[in-house]
């Protein structure tokens, strides 16, 4: 597999890698590189990217090689002309924009609220789900039968480590396309539905995550929590325009939560994780609905 004279093996690896990294592979299909397959976009790229990451197969050297690339860091931004001359940008005419794996979703909710613990290894763990997934496919004498949730640290880890079972997998992973891992399967589909939005909104691990970091935030001045709820989520300013409305919505969830003190209540029970203390109901609330707002923005579900 690894013998000089074989350029198929760095060649499949290295167009996985720009796949990862780019939505598609410079061989978009990336599951045949035979007559039946695509033709590469760029054959001397892939080329020449393989006869690199040949020479000491390291391929963390070959991510920072391609992520620091100025074909990665342009603007996802494109004008009528690109989009027209390019319109699947197989030419890379502009930035990658597709939306995060299933996974990277979870785990970056996670990890902007602090929760993800980053311990590498271990046996796998049985993070939030709903109630009868495994009932309706388990048999009664399997110890699958029911699916019982973990506590503490175990509901934190990597998304990596779920426990799968191949005839119910987790429902929110399969809703944002995970694979079901019945059949091997090289090229995830990216799908739009009003489920997944639901996920992204609803789910107790998401807004977890929304309402730690929003007991985090309100640890702040209150001049600049809502400016800190921006470089936390999105990695960067508000702009003015943006900032304006997202002290309006602020305002106004303040005023419902304040009429609607059980609604609050119910709200920031959602979740495991202990509560901060020394907060008011309605304002971990409001903040809660603002961070989880900012977690479902187009910015952070797509790369």
């Amino acid at each position: 597999m690894v013998a000089p004279d074989n350029s198929l093996t760095p060649r499949v690896i290295i167009n996985r890698l720009w796949q990862e990294i780019f939505g598609d592979g410079i061989v978009k299909t990336s599951e045949d590189f035979g007559v039946m397959g695509e033709a590469p976009s760029n054959p001397a790229l892939l080329d020449w990217l393989a006869a690199e990451f040949r020479s000491d197969w390291d391929y963390q050297r070959m991510v920072k090689l391609i992520v620091n690339s100025a074909t990665y860091r342009q603007s996802a931004t494109a004008s009528l002309t690109q989009v027209e001359l390019d319109p699947k940008n197989r030419l890379l005419s502009r930035g990658p924009r597709f939306r995060m794996d299933a996974e990277v979703i979870r785990d970056y909710a996670l990890c902007v609220s602090g929760l993800l613990v980053e311990t590498i290894g271990g046996p796998s763990v049985k993070p939030y789900q709903p109630d009868g997934v495994w009932e309706a496919v388990g048999m009664n004498e399997s110890d699958t039968k029911r699916y019982v949730s973990d506590h503490g640290a175990a509901l934190y880890r990597r998304s990596m480590y779920s426990f799968w079972k191949r005839m119910a997998p987790p429902a929110s992973m399969e809703i944002l396309n995970a694979t079901n891992r019945e059949t091997s399967c090289l090229r995830r589909e990216r799908t739009n539905t009003p489920l997944q939005a639901l996920v992204t909104l609803n789910d107790p691990q998401f807004i977890e995550a929304a309402r730690v970091l929003a007991g985090q935030i309100l640890r702040q001045p209150a001049t600049a929590q809502i400016i800190e709820a921006g470089r936390r989520i999105l990695l960067r300013n508000f702009s003015a325009a943006e900032l304006a409305l997202v002290k309006e919505s602020h305002e106004r969830l303040l005023v419902h939560y304040g009429a609607h003190n059980a609604d609050a209540k119910a709200l920031i029970a959602i979740g495991e994780h202990k509560q901060e203390t020394g907060l008011v109901d309605q304002e971990l609330a409001a903040m809660t609905m603002i961070c989880n707002a900012l977690l479902n923005l187009d910015e952070v579900l797509n790369k």
